[in-house]
């Protein structure tokens, strides 16, 4: 087993130096869940006594925890503009038989559900995929109506895995509707 020979106050140090970075506000999520993960294997292999390698490990936590509470908030209001974005389009594009569109805004997964979700009501005969892209991640999905996908042939999990391999990412689905990241 590799043993860790970074003293508590290093370990501490590195903590206290990322909890200034998230409270600045000045953070790349994905990095930075990083440098934790590993800064909480470092404590684990420290040769500290195992009260204050506790004490520190309940502090690195509560900062992984801040995190994640940060992103999920941010994804929230992500998730409204996507919807948003994704309404417009529908708007433009009423009557089309396809969209293929990369969202403007930085997309969540769940932004673009919901955003599908709609078109599905207020434009059931036009088929989508749309892309959105978030730091270091994309997200797309596709929706086929019924008509498009017996008539056709034209299937969503297929649609997405024509190019899904391109953007090294992973899909899935049926028929009418499938999701993919990456």
């Amino acid at each position: 087993a590799v043993v860790s020979t970074q003293s508590t106050g290093a370990i501490q140090a590195e903590a206290d130096a990322i909890t200034a970075q998230i409270e600045g506000g000045k953070y790349e999520y994905s990095k930075i869940i990083g440098e934790v993960n590993t800064l909480i294997q470092n404590n684990d292999k420290s040769v500290i006594p195992a009260w204050r390698r506790d004490r520190i490990r309940d502090h690195i936590s509560g900062i992984k925890a801040k995190l994640d509470k940060a992103k999920i908030e941010s994804e929230k209001g992500l998730a409204t503009e996507n919807a948003a974005e994704i309404a417009s389009l529908i708007a433009k594009n009423k009557d089309a038989p396809i969209i293929i569109e990369v969202l403007k805004t930085k997309g969540t997964s769940k932004g673009i559900s919901e955003g599908l979700k709609t078109m599905r009501k207020k434009a059931p005969e036009t088929a989508a995929v749309i892309f959105a892209v978030n730091d270091d991640d994309v997200f797309f999905h596709c929706l086929v109506p019924k008509k498009l996908s017996s008539g056709m042939s034209l299937r969503a999990d297929e649609w997405l895995a024509t190019f899904s391999g391109l953007l090294s990412a992973k899909c899935g689905g049926k028929d009418l509707y499938a999701q993919g990241s990456g």
